[in-house]
């Protein structure tokens, strides 16, 4: 069995202000495991308690003696990684400078470049995120101005 030893009043105090808190769940879950097991409760009863398993018990234990505060949070690069890198997004800003109104030939083109197939979705979410002005854009504009009514309809 493994507990954490030796927490001082004032880590105490910032864990259990982490616990209630903090934005984040997961980092409000680990800063509860680690005073629960300060205070003395089993790994098994931890277990239980956050429902994870005893592996991911002892890496919050692993991560709290390595790093301290800082192991309660997740790391960088966590998630999925971008299909396009940034050189090949600036190409499909350039193809899309082009040929703002055919998606499928921006992803023809961009195919035959890098060999790497996305489909047209994949360079809406782009447009969208980096905002510029094209197919895309202009429909969400076209949504967002308010309609404008010339003759009063009466029933």
């Amino acid at each position: 069995m493994r507990f954490i030893h030796g927490l001082s009043l004032e880590t105490q105090h910032l864990l259990r202000r982490c616990y209630k808190e903090s934005k984040h769940h997961r980092v409000r879950q680990r800063a509860h495991c680690i005073l629960l097991s300060f205070w003395g409760k089993t790994t098994d009863d931890l277990v239980h308690i956050f429902q994870v398993t005893r592996l991911t018990i002892y890496h919050w234990f692993d991560a709290w003696e390595t790093r301290y505060f800082a192991g309660l949070y997740d790391h960088a690069g966590r998630g999925r990684h971008p299909k396009l890198t940034r050189e090949e997004q600036e190409k499909v800003q350039q193809y899309i400078a082009d040929y703002p109104q055919d998606m499928k030939k921006v992803v023809h083109l961009l195919e035959q470049e890098t060999s790497k197939r996305v489909c047209t979705k994949t360079i809406q979410r782009l447009l969208k995120k980096i905002v510029i002005s094209g197919n895309v854009l202009s429909t969400h504009q076209r949504k967002a101005r308010p309609l404008r009514s010339t003759s009063v309809v009466k029933l």
